[in-house]
């Protein structure tokens, strides 16, 4: 009977190991396999915490200026008057009066955006139109000095029409400026 006891007990274990201890083994498995994602995961915030302090701490130590530098050559919005000021700011240096600007931002919404490769947000564009009377000398410096402003811009169209005798054109300009999209 001792035999039958000790058989009864070997078959009642298999069972067990089967019915209950195989498939807890299983779900133990499962979940030690989510454990370890979970800790790679904290892991990766951890470094990503770490390099975001890193780079906060880096961004403060750029001085203001330099980020408002930054800020003109792409800015995040356009702010049309103050687009206005600075280009008219830079004609008044030669003797320049801008008149009949136009800053228009739906003619150039029709345009295709392009995305920037490396962050992929779109930036948009707008374009200013104006007009204003001056000789050849002082246009040349005008274009030289739009040229060098850190805000970006291309200019798209140019026509001139001579003013008689006295040496003065009368240009028109179509400019297009950008900015980031939000």
């Amino acid at each position: 009977m001792k035999n039958g006891t000790a058989l009864i007990l070997i078959v009642l274990s298999i069972g067990l190991l089967y019915v209950f201890t195989l498939p807890q083994y299983s779900q133990v498995k499962v979940l030690m396999a989510t454990q370890q994602e979970y800790k790679d995961l904290l892991d990766n915030i951890s470094t990503i915490a770490e390099t975001r302090d890193r780079l906060l701490v880096d961004y403060e130590k750029i001085p203001k200026v330099e980020l408002d530098r930054l800020a003109k050559i792409l800015p995040e919005n356009v702010d049309t008057v103050h687009l206005a000021q600075e280009v008219d700011s830079i004609a008044a240096r030669y003797g320049i009066a801008v008149k009949n600007i136009r800053i228009d931002k739906e003619a150039a919404q029709n345009a295709a955006n392009v995305v920037l490769p490396d962050s992929g947000r779109s930036y948009e564009k707008a374009i200013v139109s104006f007009s204003f009377i001056t000789n050849y000398q002082n246009f040349r410096r005008f274009l030289e000095d739009l040229e060098r402003s850190l805000r970006v811009m291309d200019v798209r169209d140019l026509s001139f029409q001579a003013g008689g005798e006295t040496g003065l054109y009368e240009h028109q300009i179509s400019i297009e400026t950008y900015w980031l999209k939000e």
